[in-house]
């Protein structure tokens, strides 16, 4: 079973890279030493249902800690968005588009939603991290009279 520990500890390493660099520098090594103790204790104890409960309380610390902590960062949360705006675009096309066999196969949906997404949000680490271009504001008022920006604009 050590395969499975082996597993989950390097994915569990891709996954501490969501929370901030302070953090990751100065307790990451802890972070990593205590959920492969977790892990291993938790296979030993209580078998595979263990180790769901241990990733189960990882991936809660990740949506409580790591996520809030990365809000400013536009090098984490740029990619996030346009993954995310990428994949709901592309879905909404595939949910009108009428499957094969009544319902999207897992092979439809990784072509259309998930690896156009992927793209887009490697596309949007490169821009971030080459420093070609800043974070816009989406901000439709003018900042000096509080007009929209634009005739268009509502």
């Amino acid at each position: 079973m050590s395969g499975l520990l082996r597993f989950s500890a390097r994915i569990y390493d891709v996954i501490l890279l969501a929370y901030p660099l302070d953090l990751r520098r100065e307790f990451g090594p802890e972070i990593r030493e205590l959920f492969s103790g977790d892990i291993a204790d938790a296979w030993q104890t209580r078998g595979l249902a263990g180790v769901i409960g241990v990733w189960w309380c990882a991936l809660n610390e990740v949506v409580r800690v790591a996520l809030p902590g990365q809000r400013t960062n536009p090098a984490f949360v740029v990619p996030i968005v346009s993954f995310a705006f990428s994949a709901l675009s592309l879905g909404s096309i595939l949910a009108k588009a009428p499957a094969a066999h009544g319902h999207p196969l897992v092979e439809e949906i990784a072509l259309v939603i998930v690896w156009p997404s992927l793209v887009a949000a490697v596309m949007a680490i490169a821009v971030v991290h080459t420093g070609k271009v800043g974070v816009v504001s989406l901000d439709l008022n003018s900042p000096d009279d509080g007009a929209p920006c634009s005739k268009y604009a509502i």
